[in-house]
């Protein structure tokens, strides 16, 4: 095979960007950094740290089943990878080869039964069921006993004081008729009275909106449940938002003089540029987890381009999922209702007060029926009974 020739004014199309510019991409793509907002704070401190200490209490034998929800790209799942970091961070000592203080699990499409979720919980923790065994349970009727008490004794070995289950708008399907019986048993994994010692596992569930109304509607486990919606960034916590992300970007050897900040004149302060930023907020919905992906792409899509900062022109080029968010500036005009014409009939009236109606000379036999005619060949007329017996 001949060899092929390439011209030296050629190379610079395969030639790629620098070492340094690279290792900056490289490090981007595999980061998963979360930025601190100030309702991801509250919940940390106010709900999931609490749960996290107070496993081991045992003068309260109903446990609380959380529920973080939200629309999609609120932050749900970025914020319990986060809590979860913080926590192996600050009690490094509580985590062993055998031990795990705190589990997250992803829940799929195929759990509609209390006892499929169990099985599915034991595989996902290495504890999987053997199918001959369970199909002796389900003949006795004690299939659900058996399988729960195998749950918490291994959550009671690995002394799991949290147990993360996300994805669940997949497991409260308003479709699924055994739904009560998953609840049930939510309710009896929190309860300590099924436990043997002194450390029960809590409950953290986390999903979609699509879930709310059954949780809300579970009376079996009325007052065990607690909502907590994720809701998108205000204009001005977005605004601090961008900042905490610019500040991280250019840590890692993103240049500072990009669109998102503007420099000012003593080359000191930095103050947010508000028309990228107001266009970003319109783009992601003010919602967390796109706003962060959208920022890293158009990083990554300004580095294969030769450059060490992203302009406006790389944000829109990013697509974004259509089920995500789609940004509109098209505002559309609240139609305004025409006013009814108001007109007073009695008693005594049997023709159209209409002038162009058929029935303004061609009276009706009775009064009801006159009635009857206003509201189907006029809606838009208001009528005005004079008669007090009207």
């Amino acid at each position: 095979m001949a060899k092929m020739i390439c011209f030296k004014e050629d190379l610079s199309l395969v030639n790629g960007f620098d070492e340094y510019m690279s290792r900056v991409a490289d490090e981007i793509e595999h980061r998963q950094a979360f930025y601190m907002y100030p309702q991801a704070r509250t919940i940390i401190k106010s709900h999931l740290l609490p749960r996290f200490k107070r496993a081991d209490i045992t003068s309260n034998d109903r446990g609380i089943i959380y529920f973080l929800y939200g629309d999609y790209h609120t932050g749900k799942s970025y914020l319990l990878k986060y809590f979860c970091a913080l926590v192996e961070t600050v009690y490094p000592d509580m985590w062993h080869d055998e031990i795990t203080p705190i589990i997250r699990i992803n829940l799929n499409n195929h759990i509609n039964t209390a006892n499929q979720l169990l099985i599915f919980l034991l595989d996902k923790l290495g504890r999987p069921v053997n199918h001959r065994v369970f199909n002796e349970w389900k003949k006795t009727n004690i299939a659900k006993e058996r399988l729960q008490s195998q749950l918490i004794a291994h959550l009671e070995r690995c002394g799991t004081r949290l147990l993360i289950l996300d994805e669940c708008q997949k497991l409260l399907n308003a479709r699924n008729p055994n739904v009560p019986d998953i609840f049930e048993l939510l309710k009896d994994l929190s309860t300590k009275s099924n436990w043997n010692g002194a450390l029960c596992t809590q409950i953290i569930m986390c999903g979609t909106k699509d879930g709310v109304p059954l949780l809300e509607a579970a009376d079996w486990i009325q007052g065990r449940t607690r909502t907590i919606k994720l809701h998108p960034l205000k204009k001005k916590e977005f605004g601090s938002f961008l900042f905490k992300i610019y500040r991280d970007f250019i840590s890692l050897g993103v240049s500072d003089e990009w669109a998102l900040v503007d420099i000012a004149k003593d080359n000191r302060d930095r103050m947010i540029n508000h028309d990228v930023a107001l266009y970003l907020h319109k783009r992601t919905g003010g919602k967390i987890g796109l706003a962060v992906d959208l920022i890293r792409q158009a990083v990554l899509l300004a580095l294969d381009k030769g450059r060490y900062f992203p302009e406006k022109r790389d944000y829109e080029a990013i697509r974004l999922d259509e089920k995500d968010y789609v940004m509109t500036d098209i505002v559309k005009p609240k139609l305004k209702k025409p006013k009814k014409i108001k007109i007073k009939i009695s008693l005594h009236d049997r023709t159209c007060k209409i002038k162009n109606c058929v029935r303004n000379h061609n009276p009706y036999k009775s009064y009801p029926p006159l009635k009857q005619h206003y509201r189907r060949k006029h809606p838009n007329i208001d009528l005005i009974f004079e008669d007090e017996n009207e």
